[in-house]
């Protein structure tokens, strides 16, 4: 199942921009449409479809192509208003605190890396704040 283009990648201005960065991108890598394929695994008909404006990629697949183009796939995403929040900062029951929740859309392997570097900076948070409200922090 494709995305649709009015849902993310924001109509049919963003669809062209998708095919203009994709197309940027492999000129950069000084990569063919065949290589593009071979390297993300995918059929040159689908690069194709994808050049040629026909088609979109699935989140998965947008995933593959940016990593065979060494980049992100927001990289390859359009320029779009956010329908939605990615950051967003909460009250927390410490009065000296907030909490800061992220939201973002990664490839897995990023996403678990980021994870994890996520969870070992909120532990020296939590240490250091620990420290400087003394033991009555709680979760």
């Amino acid at each position: 199942m494709n995305i649709k283009p009015d849902e993310s990648f924001g109509g049919e201005r963003g669809k062209e921009a998708f095919r203009e960065r994709l197309l940027t991108r492999m000129r950069e890598q000084k990569m063919t449409g065949a290589e593009l394929a071979r390297a993300s695994k995918l059929s040159k008909d689908a690069i194709s479809t994808y050049t040629t404006l026909r088609s979109l990629p699935t989140p998965k697949t947008l995933a593959r192509l940016a990593q065979a183009l060494n980049c992100s796939p927001h990289d390859l995403l359009p320029d779009v208003p956010v329908q939605r929040t990615l950051l967003e900062v909460r009250d927390h029951h410490h009065q000296e605190l907030k909490v800061l929740v992220v939201k973002m859309t990664l490839p897995a392997e990023e996403a678990v890396e980021q994870f994890k570097s996520l969870w070992r900076l909120e532990k020296r948070l939590d240490k250091k704040l620990r420290s400087l409200l003394g033991s009555s922090l709680t979760d």
